[in-house]
């Protein structure tokens, strides 16, 4: 456990940040002399193979690196608040039993020291030492001197932080380290691992993702207060790149191998923990409210095509609830008709239809540079505008077994009919034709008017109808049901 509140106070009242140790020749090396002890065991285990079964030189290991760890945290709380030897106790945190909860509250500890005492923090350049005479000079080059020795911590490539080597070595889920995860990527069982991390997930992964999720902020966080006094005096401030580039990969290690195992993933895409309510409402069902930036999207790439587009959707829409039958509720038609009025009025063809993905893509470049969006949909354009056999030829990278089987589950392999067996045409039964019992005539003039009335809507048929006048009525029992009655 870190004792951050000690690390933090001021060695005296009237000097925060204490004494220069470098000016101190015997107590620097001594505590030099225990840094290269440590680095040189560590060494000699990732150097040695079968280390892990080593326990002299495990045991070697671990003393060394708690000797360190008691020495610089001595003279932090001492002697001097000093960058160089709070990054040897940052690195010291590792070799502990709770190595990602040490190295989030070091960090946290890196970051308040920057914010507290960055006007006296020792390497601190003696007046002996300065090049300039000029006020804005002298504190420029006390603030870079001051932040060199970070270089160790930070590193000045990928794979020379000081964090590097010892995180890859330090179970990650469980047994799984981060070296195994890149071991199974090379050798391309990512899936076997992915299935063991998922059997060995617990609320100790879940600890460890927090905890290098804070170390990531705090080192974010340290690299923008370095900066912000470094930009008056226009001093170079050192970059933390490189390390926060372990952390995050070992955070998309975790969410790679146990994301299933979370009901939400707790991370946003700079490794900041989701608020409760964020969580919380995209957990719920969407509603209306959820799909507004997506009609608001629409309506803008409405815009785009003009107002002859605007009057043809007015068009259809109005056709669409022209046709909507008198029973239709007024709640279901606006589900029917919004479609068409944004997607199959404004879309006019295939071509169109890709200019509006074109335009999307380039909303998200804007809007989300981080985001693989915009590049998926500018892979499904040129996707869209290839052939089959291109596309396949893509995707499968020409491998001409893939294409085979490909083509072999979906028939593509052989286009030839298979005949069929002839099936009898089904034979049609007449309809019975019901009879109607006629009314008791009573006299002739009735009989006469019942005439005259049946007569009537025969009369107003032929004359509705084109061509058929003067012919007689044919009557079938043929059902008109038939396969040869459509039209092909």
């Amino acid at each position: 456990m870190v004792d951050i509140d000690s690390l933090l106070a001021p060695i005296t009242d009237g000097s925060p940040s204490g004494v220069y140790l470098k000016l101190d020749r015997s107590a620097y090396r001594a505590l030099r002399n225990s840094y290269n002890a440590a680095q040189s065991s560590f060494r000699q285990l990732v150097e040695t193979p079968d280390a892990s079964s080593d326990q002299a030189l495990l045991d070697s290991n671990n003393d060394n690196w708690t000797q360190l760890r008691t020495a610089t945290y001595h003279a932090l709380t001492q002697s001097s608040k000093d960058l160089e030897l709070l990054g040897w106790y940052i690195t010291s945190q590792l070799f502990t039993d709770a190595p990602y909860r040490n190295l989030a509250g070091t960090t946290q500890v890196l970051l308040s020291t920057v914010e507290q005492f960055w006007d006296s923090l020792n390497p601190f350049l003696p007046e002996d030492k300065l090049k300039s005479a000029e006020e804005s000079g002298i504190a420029r080059e006390r603030a870079e001197f001051r932040m060199k020795p970070l270089l160790q911590l930070v590193g000045e490539t990928h794979d020379t932080t000081a964090v590097y080597m010892p995180l890859q070595l330090i179970g990650l889920i469980d047994d799984i380290t981060f070296a195994d995860y890149l071991r199974a990527e090379r050798n391309g069982s990512l899936g076997e691992i992915k299935t063991k991390a998922q059997n060995l997930f617990s609320a100790d992964t879940q600890d460890t993702l927090m905890d290098l999720a804070q170390t990531y902020q705090n080192l974010d966080a340290t690299e923008q207060a370095i900066a912000k006094h470094c930009q008056p005096i226009n001093a170079t401030p050192v970059s933390f790149k490189f390390i926060k580039e372990n952390i995050a990969e070992h955070i998309n290690a975790i969410r790679y191998l146990t994301e299933d195992n979370f009901s939400k993933w707790p991370l946003d895409e700079k490794f900041r923990l989701l608020k409760d309510e964020q969580q919380s409402a995209e957990l719920e069902l969407p509603s209306v409210s959820a799909v507004e930036p997506t009609d608001n999207i629409l309506e803008s790439v409405a815009q785009t095509t003009g107002q002859a587009s605007k009057e043809t959707s007015q068009t259809s829409s109005t056709q669409q609830i022209d046709s909507v039958p008198p029973t239709s509720t007024t709640q279901t038609q606006p589900l029917i008709q919004a479609p068409s009025a944004s997607i199959d009025v404004q879309v006019h063809n295939r071509d169109h239809a890709f200019n509006e993905l074109r335009k999307l893509a380039d909303y998200f470049k804007q809007t989300e540079p981080h985001s693989p969006v915009p590049f998926l949909l500018e892979r499904a354009i040129r996707w869209g505008y290839l052939s089959l056999p291109e596309l396949l030829q893509e995707m499968t990278g020409g491998n001409s077994q893939v294409l085979s089987h490909i083509n072999q589950l979906t028939g593509m392999d052989n286009l030839e009919q298979t005949i069929l067996k002839t099936i009898p045409e089904p034979q049609s039964v007449p309809e019975p034709i019901p009879t109607v019992s006629a009314p008791e005539v009573q006299n002739t003039s009735n009989e006469e008017s019942q005439s005259a009335t049946s007569i009537e809507p025969t009369t107003s048929e032929q004359s509705d109808t084109p061509n058929t006048t003067n012919q007689p009525e044919v009557k079938t029992t043929q059902s008109s049901s038939g396969i040869t009655d459509f039209e092909w």
